[in-house]
């Protein structure tokens, strides 16, 4: 056989059998997912992840350059989040919307417009809330005037705006109620009406020290209560149980021998509770100098607590190791330092798992510790983490 054409028929019956042999997806084939989720269901970012299989289940077509947190309805069937859209990509007309998202198809499923007033900011605590009987979102503004932007979510419309001066972000406190947190240290109580107008607004005494010992906006609510931490590491739990806010008494995550120590909280997303155990896990860090912005610096460790007698019950490593190889910070903004974990969470039910983010995403059993995963393959390294499952 001519020399030339060996070659030329072995690459033939090389990509003959390369063609036999693969096989792949149509394009914009999908999957539908079922209503009700698994427990280990998490978004990161606007990634939905089953953080114990290791498995990758879509992804949420949300405004990822101009972020807002994620709120689930109560029934699964919905998701809503606040995004915003210029004419021009990145200037022009700037547009509004509460964008509505099927649970099952992560796909956009409706939007409602409303004022181009939203806090342009990371994806955070308190961006948006839904009221706890699941009928209005809230949508924190910022232009610099603060405000609350508030969507029926049945009727699919914008109600109207209510002014909340010197008073920011927005968390659920019972039925068509909610709390903002104030520049004085007091705290806004936000009542609507059956109609989702505003029925009443009452401020409270100073809460915490906003010159002193300013508080972080990764509150966590559990067993009729938000807990907000401050800069210092003291716990602030504030009961919304009744008809009026009540504050309790105050209690720190720190001993004076860990103070001795330069131990502080830090992270973006750093605290996460589990209900069953009343257990309270905190980021924390090491620090001669105290942090000006917690969030800008990742724990090395996580601190769970007993919220029962109010006691550290044990110490995990915040990631393992070898995940830390090279750090994955940066000087960009939002950036954090690299050396451990930026945010945490916790799923419940009997098989928790505690979830940490940053620079990849490890899974570990809640209670013992014990790892699942030292590093997740084939998912979103960073992102906010927000329970598929949504219990208040």
């Amino acid at each position: 056989m001519n020399a030339k054409i060996q070659p030329l028929l072995f690459l033939t019956v090389f990509w003959v059998d390369f063609c036999f042999a693969q096989t792949f997806d149509s394009h914009g084939d999908a999957e539908v997912l079922p209503v009700e989720p698994e427990s280990n269901w998490v978004f990161i970012g606007s990634s939905l992840v089953d953080v114990v299989d290791n498995k990758f289940l879509g992804v949420a077509g949300v405004n990822g350059g101009m972020g807002s947190s994620l709120t689930i309805s109560d029934d699964n069937r919905f998701m809503f989040t606040a995004e915003s859209f210029y004419s021009r990509g990145n200037r022009g007309q700037r547009t509004d919307t509460v964008t509505v998202f099927d649970t099952t198809t992560l796909s956009p499923i409706d939007e409602i417009i409303i004022p181009p007033k939203r806090a342009l900011m990371l994806s955070i605590d308190g961006a948006v809330a839904l009221s706890d009987e699941n009928r209005f979102l809230a949508v924190f503004n910022l232009t610099p005037a603060t405000s609350l932007s508030v969507v029926d979510i049945e009727t699919r419309e914008f109600v109207g705006e209510i002014s909340t001066p010197g008073c920011s972000l927005a968390y659920p406190a019972g039925e068509r109620r909610y709390l903002m947190l104030c520049v004085d240290g007091g705290v806004l109580s936000v009542t609507l009406d059956e109609d989702g107008s505003e029925l009443s607004k009452t401020r409270t005494a100073r809460y915490f020290d906003p010159e002193a010992d300013p508080i972080t906006p990764a509150g966590v609510r559990h067993d009729g209560k938000w807990l907000f931490v401050s800069f210092g590491g003291m716990v602030h739990p504030l009961n919304v149980s009744g008809a009026t806010l009540q504050f309790e008494d105050s209690w720190s995550l720190f001993t004076d021998a860990d103070r001795a120590e330069n131990w502080r909280i830090a992270g973006r997303q750093h605290l996460a509770i589990h209900r069953a155990t009343s257990r309270l896990y905190s980021l924390v860090r090491q620090s001669e100098e105290p942090l000006d912005d917690p969030g800008t610096m990742d724990g090395t460790e996580i601190w769970v607590y007993d919220l029962e007698s109010r006691q550290r019950v044990q110490r995990l490593e915040a990631v393992p190791e070898q995940n830390n190889e090279g750090g994955h910070g940066g000087s960009g903004i939002g950036s954090t330092s690299g050396d451990g974990a930026s945010g945490i969470l916790v799923t419940q039910g009997n098989d928790a798992v505690l979830v940490t983010v940053g620079g990849g995403v490890s899974v570990r059993h809640a209670i013992t510790g014990e790892y699942i995963h030292e590093k997740l393959k084939n998912v979103p390294g960073s992102g906010r983490l927000t329970l598929r499952n949504q219990v208040q």
